[in-house]
């Protein structure tokens, strides 16, 4: 299986981004997807994207800043019972907090999520829903999401690609001024937790 190669993303968030969805939907086809994800969000950074989707236990891990930009990296896309050794050697590594004694060989998602990670006071266990309007705009992969994070209602507006100058080019031409925060960063904020690493 080829490496993915780290991708360059830029991400705003407010409470109604509808101007910038018009932009977008008249510049592509949008595709429509809806999914319920638990991320993990650790006391120590908010360099670590884990979360699961689909069944499937993913991470990313943030490497580089450019420019307003990040990039991030994936670490692990694996299907549920998750072996212990993927805990403990992506998960916790990737969330830089020491693992848990792990008495399996491996979880399954609610063992995970209930013997592993809630127990744990340095996770927080959050509920986010998502509806995304995903646009294929030049190299650049665009969203625009209604997301509900803890049941709390967020507008999200993303770009993302491989090439750093195309995602700026994309940002300027939409209007974009404000800063850059991924998902870790906003979600902390919901949470009331101070910035980590």
């Amino acid at each position: 299986m080829p490496e993915i190669k780290p991708r360059y993303e830029f991400r705003i968030w407010a409470e109604s981004l509808a101007p910038l969805r018009e932009k977008l939907s008249a510049t592509a086809q949008a595709s429509e997807k809806s999914s319920d994800e638990t991320y993990f969000i650790s006391a120590e950074t908010e360099r670590c994207n884990a979360k699961v989707r689909d069944k499937l236990m993913d991470i990313k891990v943030l490497v580089e800043e450019d420019r307003g930009l990040e990039q991030w990296k994936p670490i692990l896309k694996a299907a549920f019972p998750l072996a212990a050794a993927a805990i403990t050697e992506q998960v916790f590594s990737g969330l830089q907090l020491q693992p848990p004694p792990l008495s399996k060989p491996q979880y399954t998602f609610d063992e995970f999520l209930e013997e592993v990670m809630r127990p744990n006071p340095k996770v927080a266990v959050v509920a986010v829903s998502k509806t995304r309007y995903q646009f294929g705009i030049g190299v650049c992969a665009a969203e625009y999401s209604r997301i509900l994070i803890n049941s709390i209602p967020r507008d999200t507006v993303a770009v993302e690609s491989t090439d750093a100058d195309a995602v700026l080019q994309l940002v300027n031409k939409l209007g974009i001024h404000e800063p850059n925060v991924n998902y870790i960063r906003e979600i902390r904020r919901i949470l009331g937790w101070s910035r980590g690493n």
